[in-house]
């Protein structure tokens, strides 16, 4: 059996047909005796709406997909070099492509049956927005293989810039070329004097605008880390929400299957107090049929005796 082409059309199905479907392709490995297959296969999980919404935007929408990537390389690429006035115009461009994103999984997922909720939607966004910082994930989510929602926290804030990264330079304003004195002469201390202190105010100049942009570029990288922490919080309290709605859906069955299993056993019995009353009212005729017999029969005797 060829696992990866199963688990390709697994993550194509909708939620609710996944766990059927991966059963069925389990116990078919089992029969060929492929356990590495049933193994690999069985370990799968459903996945949530939200990362089937978007594995069917990176199937249908490889373009858009593919854009996602490029973004991310990009976000990585600024955090590392600590270029605050690239990661705060990338920020802007990210919230535009998120939006557009969502938007498009959504409109997909209604025209294959399933109406995305807010709730779902939020889900949608948190993962385009995992995505951006975990290349891994979002190698596999462009395959359409995504499993389940990436963690932020292998986003930006654990992404430290490059060994001796520093801000982009600043290119200093050129100096005027050095005049030559006209003839030898004895002070020409002013003239020399003037064009260190153009350097020096230069350097100073472009120290400050380092400065100035360092600060930018930490400032933007503690507004993007303060940012993934809130909705790291916000995904856990997510998860834990959904965990608790899981495990009393979960009970729920439990329950429903046992008033099920009642049911049946009382239709059952129903049925056999059913038969039991035929074959009683059976034998009740055959007695009585039996009595007027032996009654005839007396009658006949006594008759006979007369």
């Amino acid at each position: 059996m060829d696992a990866d082409a199963v688990i390709l059309e697994l993550y194509g199905l909708r939620p609710a047909d996944f766990t059927r479907a991966r059963d069925a392709y389990v116990a078919e490995a089992r029969r060929e005796k492929d356990a590495e297959a049933a193994t690999a296969i069985g370990g799968l999980r459903r996945p949530t709406l939200a990362v089937w919404a978007v594995n069917l935007l990176a199937r249908t929408r490889p373009d858009l997909a593919e854009a996602l990537l490029r973004l991310g390389t990009e976000l990585r690429r600024a955090h590392r070099e600590l270029d605050g006035e690239r990661m705060r115009a990338l920020s802007h461009q990210q919230h535009q492509v998120i939006g557009a994103l969502s938007a498009e999984a959504a409109r997909l997922a209604a025209g294959a049956g399933e109406r995305l909720r807010e709730t779902v939607l939020g889900e949608v966004g948190e993962i385009f927005h995992g995505l951006l910082g975990d290349d891994e994930a979002a190698r596999r989510w462009a395959a359409g293989r995504l499993a389940k929602p990436p963690s932020v926290t292998v986003g930006f804030e654990g992404l430290e810039p490059a060994p001796g990264a520093t801000p982009p330079p600043v290119t200093p304003t050129p100096r005027p070329a050095p005049v030559s004195a006209p003839a030898p002469a004895r002070t020409p201390a002013a003239p020399a004097r003037s064009e260190v202190d153009r350097g020096t105010a230069v350097a100073k100049r472009a120290a400050e605008e380092h400065r100035s942009r360092t600060a930018a570029a930490r400032e933007g990288a503690a507004e993007a880390s303060a940012a993934l922490r809130r909705t790291e919080h916000g995904l856990a309290e997510a998860a834990a929400a959904r965990d608790r709605a899981e495990g009393e859906a979960a009970d729920l069955r439990e329950e429903l299957s046992a008033v099920r299993q009642r049911v049946e056993a009382a239709r059952r019995a129903a049925s056999e107090a059913r038969q039991a009353y035929r074959r009683a009212e059976r034998a009740h005729a055959e007695a009585g049929r039996t009595a007027e017999k032996a009654a005839r029969r007396l009658d006949e005797l006594t008759r006979g005796e007369d």
